[in-house]
């Protein structure tokens, strides 16, 4: 097809009103696979500082998923490849038994599903920072977070005593 038919052609929006959640499949895949696959070389040469890199994966994915239940859930999915890993024996010896794979089960998934959770959050928190940047230098911003104006702690009395007395006060108590 000529790039001059693709521009004829009317762009697809995607429902907004639909039930399926919108799960961004390349950050769950590149993330799952960079939770596995950075302890496996990790432990099958020898260089455990890039077991640290293996954080890189669930949060990538809680930071593209955007809310903190759709990180925590897709970090857990995230998970699961580093979990086959641990009980297939590719991260070492492996002696299974009834409460050590439960445990191994549970921190390999709270593990993935927390970090997760902080990607998200990170996410959040740089929404809200570009949104304050957007109004203070006054241009229009992108509204993905409300953001609410920063109120003084304190007003000038005047006086040293006051002041110092006001830091501590809640706000229907404070000197005037």
């Amino acid at each position: 097809m000529v790039d001059a038919e693709k521009a004829k052609q009317p762009k697809v929006k995607k429902n907004k009103n639909s039930n399926l959640p919108d799960i961004n499949l390349k950050s769950l895949i590149f993330g799952a696979a960079a939770y596995a696959f950075f302890p496996l070389v990790a432990t099958q040469y020898g260089i455990d500082l890039l077991m640290a890199f293996a954080a890189i994966g669930p949060l990538y994915i809680g930071y593209e998923a955007k809310s903190y239940l759709k990180a925590v859930l897709l970090g857990i999915v995230g998970a699961t490849p580093l979990l086959y890993l641990t009980f297939a024996g590719f991260l070492g010896a492996y002696t299974p038994t009834e409460m050590g794979d439960l445990i191994t089960s549970v921190a390999i998934l709270g593990l993935g599903a927390l970090m997760a959770f902080f990607g998200a959050y990170l996410y959040q928190e740089r929404a809200k920072a570009k949104e304050e940047y957007d109004i203070a230098k006054g241009t229009k911003g992108t509204k993905n977070v409300p953001v609410k104006p920063k109120e003084k702690k304190f007003e000038d009395t005047g006086n040293v005593k006051k002041n110092i007395a006001n830091l501590f006060l809640p706000k229907g108590r404070r000197k005037k």
